[in-house]
């Protein structure tokens, strides 16, 4: 993997390095067969490793490798020993280390957070898009705003789905549309260097690699205020950004006196990693290091649950993803029962999506799973139902 990371740095450098989605394509390319390590690259290159380094001196790497490799740990919730390969690897190719400095054996990598794949899998309000391993894009559902009329993208790394309209990103960092475009939010055709991409409603969101985001849509966000952002997501009339050092940032929200609270903790939380917002719950955080916090409830309130590397907004419900590959749908104040869901049994997960009562787990090897909060929701929304996705196989670049 040294040639490998070497060529990629002297051919393509941070044009390739800065962004994710854009290291995986080449990497799919360069080294087809080595899965386990390129997620461990593509993990790397995600907390802005290559970035960070490339502004290092050789006096000063032990210090920035040291703090890489907590980073790591505490993103992907990534062994040790993971870590630490990942980030020799770049500093042999970079030049600070000798090559005997780097472990021989690429380590077995136990489970890394789902965060890389962010965008594989997309649920709209009534349909639903998702990559293939060859970089095309399934759909399904309701086609009324031909949201649905992707069957000639390629070379897709990421996809987004809003009521009507459908995202997705090349592996250039450019970005495609389909769908409904009553509110512009579908006039993405001159976005570029994009990392990743949202789609809230009748709003198109793209993170660029510079850590800006730009929106086209019907709320008109100024988001000129957002800086080093690596994520977003939905907020009441608003939107979150967090930054890559797990701070918060917010933009468009409601001023109106019930969320000035809201508004005042959200941005005073650290080590933020993901957030679910809504007026009537409140706020969800799962920090770096796993844990879950609500606003205006004490710090143990979600205490019991630990080690989750995502979760979800079914709007009924929250779904989480634990370190274990086990999901649970939870109820947004403890004191409720547990949701009982066919997820209750999913084991091997690495990503879960979910909207509206519906959730769809990706799988190991691929696959796609489906669980409903509500048990007659398929029988009586027929025409949304997300059953028709287990026949979607391979999805993403898991099964390589």
């Amino acid at each position: 993997m040294i040639e490998i990371i070497t060529r990629i740095i002297s051919n393509f450098g941070e044009n390739v390095l800065g962004n994710m989605q854009r290291t995986n394509a080449i990497l799919l390319d360069l080294a087809p067969n080595r899965r386990r390590e390129r997620i461990l690259i593509r993990s790397f290159v995600e907390i802005g490793g290559y970035n960070i380094l490339k502004n290092t001196t050789a006096a000063e790497f032990p210090l920035e490798e040291k703090k890489l490799v907590n980073n790591l740990m505490e993103t992907f919730a990534m062994e040790r020993n993971a870590a630490v390969w990942a980030v020799r690897l770049f500093g042999v190719a970079m030049g600070f280390l000798l090559p005997d400095e780097l472990p021989t054996d690429t380590p077995i990598i136990e489970q890394v957070s789902s965060g890389y794949l962010q965008g594989q899998v997309a649920i709209g309000k009534a349909h639903v898009i998702a990559t293939a391993a060859d970089g095309t894009v399934w759909a399904g559902g309701h086609n009324r705003d031909f949201q649905c009329d992707i069957s000639g993208w390629h070379n897709i790394v990421a996809v987004a789905a809003g009521d009507s309209h459908s995202l997705g990103l090349r592996a250039d960092g450019t970005v495609l549309a389909a769908g409904s475009n009553a509110y512009d939010q579908c006039d993405v055709g001159n976005f570029k260097d994009v990392r990743a991409v949202y789609a809230f409603g009748n709003d198109s969101v793209c993170v660029k690699t510079d850590g800006t985001a730009v929106a086209v849509g019907k709320s008109k966000w100024n988001l000129e205020s957002f800086c080093d952002i690596i994520s977003v997501a939905p907020y009441p009339e608003g939107i979150v950004g967090i930054t890559a050092a797990g701070n918060v940032t917010l933009a468009g929200y409601t001023t109106e006196e019930e969320m000035l609270y809201e508004n005042e903790w959200l941005i005073q939380q650290k080590d933020v990693a993901q957030v679910i917002s809504t007026y009537i719950h409140g706020s969800i955080i799962r920090t770096k290091s796993g844990r879950l916090l609500k606003s205006g409830q004490q710090e143990n309130y979600f205490a019991q649950w630990r080690d989750i590397i995502d979760m979800v907004n079914l709007s009924d419900s929250f779904a989480i993803l634990g370190k274990d590959g086990t999901v649970r749908v939870l109820p947004y104040e403890r004191e409720k029962p547990r949701i009982v869901t066919a997820a209750d049994k999913w084991r091997n997960i690495v990503g879960i999506y979910g909207l509206y009562k519906r959730l769809i787990g990706l799988t190991r090897d691929g696959t796609l799973l489906t669980a409903y909060t509500d048990p007659e929701w398929p029988r009586r929304n027929k025409a949304v139902s997300i059953n028709y996705v287990t026949s979607w196989y391979p999805v993403g670049v898991l099964n390589e």
